[in-house]
């Protein structure tokens, strides 16, 4: 899959989600800012603020894709879609006619997801995933964990989103893990 290390590409796996059985073991993603109405967060729920990286066949990135619409936040957060498939350096956005449906990154000229982490931290260490929610305003990543972006839409963008229905339960939407079902119906 390959990672960073010290803000360089590496074609490797981090050492430390190896245990000592070969047993996976998940890292933590240190993008977990989190984007809020008021703006205490350091980062205030604007339109046109925010970029969302994606790629087709990711179901955690096709979830944001999922709540970025039933918002109908669609002209408030762009998007960016990968290419299919991990290419040489990770995810990459490029004009491919093969994949008329993935666009290359407009807003920033990132040929791939990683310059978006070593923009945001230069010598971060660590996976390279999506989705990922940037920030236009400050030229950073916000988060890139599904479950906090989709409760950040759900939330956080009320008045901006052309539905303010909560379709998450308060217990979920403060990620209360016991309470995480979506209202949907």
């Amino acid at each position: 899959m390959g990672v960073l290390i010290d803000g360089a590409w590496c074609d490797e796996e981090l050492p430390q989600e190896v245990g000592r059985s070969g047993d996976f073991r998940r890292a933590d993603s240190i993008f977990r800012q989190r984007i809020t109405a008021n703006g205490s967060s350091g980062f205030k729920a604007e339109a046109s603020r925010y970029h969302l990286y994606v790629a087709h066949g990711c179901p955690w990135a096709h979830r944001t894709l999922i709540y970025r619409v039933l918002k109908k936040l669609e002209s408030a957060i762009t998007v960016a879609y990968a290419i299919p498939g991990l290419k040489q350096q990770g995810w990459t956005f490029e004009n491919n006619p093969a994949f008329p449906d993935c666009t290359p990154d407009i807003m920033n000229g990132f040929h791939y997801l990683h310059q978006a982490y070593t923009a945001s931290e230069p010598h971060y260490t660590g996976k390279v995933t999506v989705p990922t929610l940037w920030d236009r305003k400050t030229k950073r990543v916000v988060n890139n964990e599904s479950s906090e972006i989709i409760r950040m839409l759900n939330s956080e963008f009320k008045g901006i989103a052309g539905d303010d229905f909560g379709f998450l339960s308060a217990g979920a939407a403060e990620g209360n893990r016991s309470d995480q079902r979506a209202r949907l119906c």
